[in-house]
């Protein structure tokens, strides 16, 4: 062995040692980066310094890309292409379902509803998802440099920004008509109306979701599945004593102690975080089947599983057959049901095993005259169990088919890795873009004209998004 290799060989172990203490820690890194660079040894480290809330980032070049066999950690350091493709279809998705969603010539499955899964139900589920998926990755990367605390409160301060931010970008959906409006009691209505649904926009929801979860991201596979039941479990109680017709704005006890009484809720409100969590949580263990088994093998377990995940919601929802009421009957019947998360089993008597199976998924169920509004339904607004369920299973096996395509296959779509690499920076834009696009298509637009000014929107969108590509400027909270 030469001197020099012998002295670099010294050197590392000195450091070894160094590192393995508890003391100092930060000379001791400042110390290694030191030494290591004298011998052209560079970015072993990485960089502890503070960094603003919201910043622009230029990213480190990628490494190799993986053998189709695993998914390496070192790759993980870099992008992961399946992940950036998911997130990237995702966020697409969400610009063509907010520009199309209030047109009168858009089809149901391009529009959110109350009573069934449609495409569009699933744009949101499947990018929470994807943020789970991320969660874990970038959080336990953190923990293998830095203190557990530390990690945990610079994701706070990440979540509450971008709370904050979601809350500057969409509005309180609040106003004060005059300095006389402005009451204990009007400021009283306005905050209890922020935390039961004004504020819960999808970044919101993310924000406060791994908030929620922080104290388990790092734990292991099955605690996290016991958790998931745990929050399905309460919210179907909550549901059962009070949420359901807390959301719906109908009298409930609850109400009588919060306020915001009669108010509606969309997407769940304060209390479909327990669900939204769910989602995330599912986006987690996704992240550790990638990471535990070859690629081919991922791909088998996140099809399966999800198909499993969509078995058991579409199960759940077949309970919503047991509100079918007979439309001929001459009792008006009102259209949410009385007791929408306890059915009345009864109704089961003397029906055949068909008549009990619920619509498949995107297709359009009875109306209220046929069949009252119930929780089974897969309720996008109330976030009901058979709706979390399936569209869990549904994001984890298209993520599943991502896999397949993009790290086993090599494919990928342009626009989706630059909507995947930057979706907060495409998120802020995409609004901004539609809200002036928008305001040229009235509602009652012919098919070409909405369709023109679709392609405008994503188009000048894609624009900007893939101008900060091109430079390398990534918005990072």
């Amino acid at each position: 062995m030469s001197r020099e290799a012998s002295d670099i060989l010294a050197s590392l172990v000195h450091f070894q040692r160094l590192m393995s203490g508890k003391r100092c820690r930060t000379l001791k890194v400042g110390t290694a980066h030191r030494v290591l660079r004298t011998f052209g040894v560079r970015h072993l480290f990485p960089d502890t310094r503070r960094k603003p809330l919201v910043y622009f980032e230029r990213p480190t070049p990628p490494t190799p890309r993986q053998s189709d066999n695993t998914m390496s950690t070192a790759t993980q350091a870099a992008r992961i292409t399946s992940l950036d493709q998911f997130r990237g279809y995702s966020v697409a998705g969400m610009f063509v379902v907010n520009f199309l969603g209030g047109l009168a010539i858009t089809h149901q499955l391009l529009k959110h509803n109350n009573t069934h899964f449609s495409l569009a139900d699933s744009i949101m589920p499947s990018f929470i998802f994807a943020c789970g998926f991320s969660f874990r990755m970038t959080f336990l990367k953190r923990l293998d440099s830095q203190a557990a605390a530390s990690v945990r409160a610079k994701y706070i301060t990440r979540s509450c920004g971008l709370i904050l931010l979601s809350l500057m970008l969409f509005g309180l959906n609040s106003t004060f008509a005059d300095w006389s409006a402005v009451t204990t009691e009007s400021l009283f209505k306005f905050m209890t109306e922020l935390l039961k649904a004004n504020m819960w926009e999808v970044l919101a929801i993310i924000g406060a979701t791994q908030i929620l979860l922080l104290p388990a991201i790092a734990t292991g596979f099955w605690t996290r599945v016991g958790l998931l039941l745990v929050c399905g479990t309460v919210h179907l109680l909550i549901s059962w004593s009070f949420n359901y017709d807390f959301v719906y704005g109908r009298p409930n006890w609850f109400e009588g102690y919060f306020g915001a009484v009669g108010k509606r809720v969309w997407d769940g409100g304060l209390f479909g975080l327990l669900a939204w969590s769910e989602i995330m949580l599912a986006g987690t263990l996704a992240y550790d089947i990638v990471q535990r088994n070859t690629l081919r093998g991922a791909v088998f377990k996140l099809i399966a599983g999800g198909a499993v995940l969509m078995l058991i919601g579409y199960a759940l929802s077949c309970l919503t057959t047991l509100y079918d009421v007979d439309p001929n009957s001459p009792e008006k019947t009102a259209r949410l049901a009385a007791s929408p998360v306890w059915p009345d089993f009864a109704e089961a008597k003397d029906r055949t095993w068909k008549s009990l199976l619920a619509e498949p998924p995107l297709v359009v169920p009875p109306p209220p005259e046929q069949r009252v509004v119930n929780y089974w339904m897969m309720d996008k607004r109330v976030v009901t169990q058979s709706f979390t369920l399936f569209s869990s299973g549904f994001a984890m096996a298209l993520y599943g088919v991502f896999v397949l395509l993009c790290d086993i296959r090599h494919w990928g779509l342009g626009v989706f890795r630059t909507f995947g690499q930057n979706p907060l920076a495409a998120y802020i834009i995409h609004h901004m873009v539609d809200d002036s696009i928008l305001a040229l298509v009235p509602k009652d637009s012919p098919v070409w004209w909405c369709l023109l000014g679709l392609v405008v929107s994503f188009g000048i969108t894609y624009l900007f998004v893939g101008f900060l590509e091109k430079r390398e400027l990534y918005l990072r909270l």
